[in-house]
């Protein structure tokens, strides 16, 4: 049985900036299908940056004619599961972020969402989320033109500090380590020779201009990742019904939770969902590298752990600050 996907939702977001806890939420809606994860597995095929010399992951609506976006539909529509649709105690989202927890969590999910194919209906509500996505907007809307989107930001020095601490991230797993966010990355980051990074995995997305930033530092490749997404992303939405955007700040998230995710239920015209309003409210402050924690009360964002670094890389980023206004910070 063929499955239609009609107005699905895209959560959009600079990668580190709070994407996956807003999806988790707002997955756990009976009527929202979605993928196991992020859509790396359908999308780097066709769009694999190696094709194009590591350019970045920038894709264009010129590059999907019609058959191509038919298929890619169908390949989403043909992967999405649903954890809540039959039960009313859905199974829990990430619970840990050891690399056993992950490891468990993805099986668990695989078997959950492999039952839950088995009642997919013809039509379905679909939920996205790959932070790549920013840099791919005009393809997305090529392929779902009734798509509508949460564009998640968080403030720059947060959310590049996050950047900084997921690049030098690692999995542990008794003697053996390797470095984590590499399965979605690409083995060209030693071309840059940067001043405090040797390993060789391109974490995160690719955006246009980085080789421009040989011999710079880290935070300096985070601080363009954080400007490039944002920058190519505000524009692309520009050119969308602004009816069909919907701008969400990371911190007004964390500051009240259950009541963005029921204010984004109602946008998205999907009823209330009382469990996905409960994991919202006991959500993290987001997908920390280290083990999740409760929210504490009255807090939005941990101390920077890399804060003169940071400084340094948004004062040398052009154009950042006055894309910060424009997102509404200072």
């Amino acid at each position: 049985m063929n499955t239609t996907i009609v107005r699905p939702v895209i959560v959009l977001g600079a990668p580190r900036s709070g994407t996956t806890i807003v999806r988790n939420c707002l997955a756990l809606h009976p009527d929202l299908w979605h993928l196991g994860g992020e859509s790396h597995g359908i999308l780097e095929g066709p769009f694999d940056p190696s094709s194009q010399g590591y350019e970045s992951n920038r894709v264009g609506a010129n590059q999907v004619d019609d058959a191509r976006a038919e298929r890619l539909g169908h390949a989403f529509a043909e992967q999405a599961i649903n954890l809540s649709a039959r039960t009313s105690r859905p199974l829990p989202l990430h619970q840990g972020n050891s690399l056993r927890d992950r490891i468990v969590d993805r099986i668990r999910t695989r078997r959950a969402g492999a039952a839950s194919m088995k009642h997919r209906p013809r039509e379905i509500r679909f939920l996205e989320k790959t932070p790549k996505n920013m840099l791919r907007v005009p393809m997305l809307d090529r392929v779902f033109p009734d798509a509508l989107y949460v564009h998640l930001t968080r403030d720059a020095p947060h959310n590049i500090d996050s950047l900084i601490e997921g690049w030098r991230a690692v999995d542990r797993f008794g003697p053996v380590t390797r470095p984590r966010f590499a399965r979605s990355g690409y083995p060209i980051a030693r071309q840059l020779a940067l001043t405090d990074y040797t390993g060789r995995w391109w974490k995160f997305a690719l955006v246009p201009g980085w080789r421009d930033l040989r011999g710079r530092s880290l935070a300096d490749v985070a601080a363009w990742q954080y400007f490039q997404c944002n920058r190519i992303a505000l524009d692309d939405l520009d050119a969308i019904d602004p009816a069909r955007v919907r701008r969400v700040m990371h911190a007004d998230f964390v500051r009240a939770p259950v009541d963005m995710i029921r204010d984004l239920f109602e946008w998205a015209a999907l009823p209330p969902s009382p469990t996905a309003e409960a994991y919202a409210g006991a959500s993290p402050l987001v997908n920390t590298t280290q083990r999740s924690t409760a929210r504490p009360p009255d807090v939005t964002e941990r101390p920077l752990r890399n804060p003169e670094a940071v400084r340094l890389a948004i004062e040398s980023t052009p154009g950042l600050g006055s894309l910060l206004g424009e997102l509404g910070y200072r």
